[in-house]
């Protein structure tokens, strides 16, 4: 069995969880300002923890967005990084597709479950990220691709709302989101995308071959504003002036 490891940062917790040998090893914490003191130690005590080293990985998956801009990047610098020194293939996550998985699994076996969820996250700026995840046996289909827009800009005309479920920060914008809210089953503010059940999307896409070497990889805002550049396509410092 291969060995995958999976981490997130696109949101106020900081996770990671490895699978070695079918068991699985996860750590998480709430800490929004100190993703990157955390990561990596995380990721050195679980394979610590798995008796493996780094370079011992065969996949490295994370959450590529939308999200927290600054977890963003570092999430994408440490799969990259990783990468190159390992040789480990990586594959982005869409942080509101394992949004809506971790919704759909908080809701498993209890008395209200579902297979039809809306992932808001509190994009901040005054704007929310949204899309709507149905669980098929082809896997997770999108109804809503991942989007961004102001709360009161939510467009869910294409959902039967009352077969649906929500998650997410996001939803703390109720007042201004559309009226339809009201139809959900239910409603979970505090549910964030988190490593441990992402290792299930990250582990159907290796079966699928849907790791990539580094290079293909990318991190998604969604916001025109923001401009990503890779290392080649940065201006240097010493051809300034």
């Amino acid at each position: 069995m291969s060995n995958i490891l999976v981490f997130d940062a696109s949101s106020a917790w900081c996770s990671v969880a490895l699978s070695v040998g079918g068991t699985l090893y996860s750590v998480a914490e709430m800490q929004p300002r100190k993703h990157a003191q955390l990561i990596l130690p995380m990721i050195e005590n679980l394979c610590g923890q798995a008796n493996i080293k780094p370079k011992e990985l065969d996949g490295i998956a994370f959450g590529k967005g939308p999200g927290s801009f600054t977890g963003l990047r570092i999430a994408i610098s440490v799969a990259q990084g990783l990468s190159l020194a390992t040789g480990a293939r990586l594959y982005g996550i869409s942080s509101l597709k394992a949004l809506a998985w971790q919704g759909m699994k908080q809701l498993s076996g209890e008395q209200l479950s579902n297979k039809q969820m809306l992932a808001i996250m509190n994009a901040h700026m005054g704007e929310v990220f949204y899309a709507a995840y149905r669980n098929t046996k082809q896997g997770l289909i999108a109804d809503i691709e991942d989007s961004l827009c102001k709360p009161e800009q939510v467009d869910l005309s294409l959902l039967d709302m009352p077969q649906w479920a929500g998650a997410g920060d996001g939803f703390q914008f109720s007042d201004e989101l559309p009226d339809s809210i009201d139809s959900l089953k239910c409603i979970d503010e505090e549910t964030y995308p988190m490593a441990e059940s992402m290792m299930d999307l990250a582990l159907e896409a290796w079966n699928n071959g849907s790791f990539t070497e580094a290079e293909h990889q990318q991190p998604v805002y969604l916001r025109d504003t923001v401009a990503w550049k890779k290392l080649a396509e940065q201006p240097s410092l010493l051809k300034r002036n």
